[in-house]
């Protein structure tokens, strides 16, 4: 009883030390609200590329369609999709002059479909705009999310503004395993870091990517990072070395996103990435696996043995007692981390489930990465940890 009593406190001290750290990054980080621009601005020409998303391309058009001030560009770059992405995207451009339609051929070797898209965007689409918004197909925006997210950038002289967005979740597994994935990428990728300009961190999400034309050509753009599976964070990276300002903040309410929709494509989808987001290296793998294995699943097995042991340890009631306490203890904190992150507090019970799933997908991810074996995602074989093609 001894050891699992020392283990628990152990367990439960450093549960108070990461909602204490979530806390401040939580204050520190900036969070942006909904609203018009406090002063005329240039809204951003946008970029989508899209690869079989039908499912996703009209809500998400007219989404960025229904802006104000109102958005004069979108082009959708149809990355060879085999549904109906190229109608829907067509039906809604006969109706709106402001969306182009453009079709990027089958990538040449050393490109990810993602990046040649959108270097098929930026070179044969010319934007027109200042800025440059990249998107993804599976996010909705608010009416003045993006003139919001603009009207920030400008007022504080950033060349680069990623937002963190609200995740979606509507199904069983969404909900358990989403937070968990989000929770690790949070872990290692801090915000506070990631805007201090003393650090060398560095941390985007290609989801929603505000950057000042100026910056993203002198980069070099996506033909930069033209071989890079997690593009977002290697051009973010391209522009800082460059001596451009970025910052990252949190846009739950300018933005959403439904990633997955089945156990199947959370799996497949973050099998794709998941070990690069964790910067590549094994040990730091490793240590992410057991560290969420260790804090998710000590305090209910360490209450559920404490609990079978009391009737004979009554030398031992108030160790067991404590051991027991600290699982409600857990419980609450990591109900609390998910409700200010609005990620489902409901589900928060079934935490150690989700984190045994986020666990194996980055196993998964890491050995498939590290032994170049190809991941397959929409059909096409991924690169591996170097950006070699497969």
């Amino acid at each position: 009883m001894l050891a699992l009593w020392i283990i628990s406190l152990a367990v439960g001290a450093i549960w108070i030390a990461l909602f204490l750290i979530n806390l401040g990054e939580h204050r520190a980080t900036p969070r942006l609200s909904p609203r018009a621009p406090r002063r005329p601005l240039a809204m951003p020409s946008v970029l989508i590329p899209a690869r079989d998303e039908a499912e996703n391309i009209g809500p998400c058009l007219e989404s960025l369609l229904s802006q104000e001030p109102p958005i004069e560009e979108i082009l959708v770059i149809d990355d060879r999709s085999r549904d109906a992405t190229l109608r829907i995207v067509g039906d809604i451009a006969g109706r709106d002059a402001r969306v182009r339609l453009l079709s990027a051929p089958e990538p040449p070797p050393g490109w990810t479909g993602k990046c040649h898209a959108l270097h098929i965007g930026v070179t044969q689409g010319q934007p027109k705009g200042e800025w440059l918004l990249f998107t993804d197909a599976d996010t909705r925006h608010h009416p003045h999310g993006v003139g919001a997210a603009l009207d920030y950038a400008t007022s504080e002289s950033v060349d680069l503004l990623t937002l963190v967005p609200h995740l979606e979740a509507r199904g069983f597994w969404e909900r358990v395993v989403q937070p968990s994935v989000a929770a690790l990428i949070a872990l290692f990728n801090r915000p506070r870091r990631v805007n201090d300009p003393a650090r060398p961190e560095v941390f985007a999400n290609g989801q929603f990517m505000l950057v000042r034309r100026q910056a993203y050509l002198s980069a070099g753009g996506h033909a930069a990072v033209r071989g890079k599976v997690l593009e977002d964070v290697e051009l973010a990276r391209a522009i800082t070395a460059a001596g451009f300002r970025m910052r990252l903040a949190i846009g739950r309410e300018l933005f959403s996103t439904r990633m997955y929709r089945s156990l199947r494509e959370l799996v497949a989808g973050w099998t794709k990435n998941f070990h690069l987001i964790l910067r590549s290296r094994p040990t730091r793998v490793l240590l992410a696996a057991l560290a969420s294995l260790a804090l998710s699943l000590w305090p209910p097995l360490a209450a559920l043995a404490a609990a079978l042991a009391l009737p004979s340890e009554s030398g031992s009631v108030g160790m067991a007692w404590t051991v027991i306490g600290i699982y409600p203890l857990v419980l609450l904190l990591q109900t609390w981390l998910r409700a200010v992150n609005r990620w489902y507090p409901a589900f928060a019970v079934l935490a150690p489930l989700g984190n045994l799933v986020a666990v194996f997908i980055l196993l998964r991810s890491a050995w498939l990465h590290l032994s170049g074996r190809a991941v397959r995602w929409k059909g096409r074989a991924v690169f591996d940890e170097r950006g070699e093609p497969r």
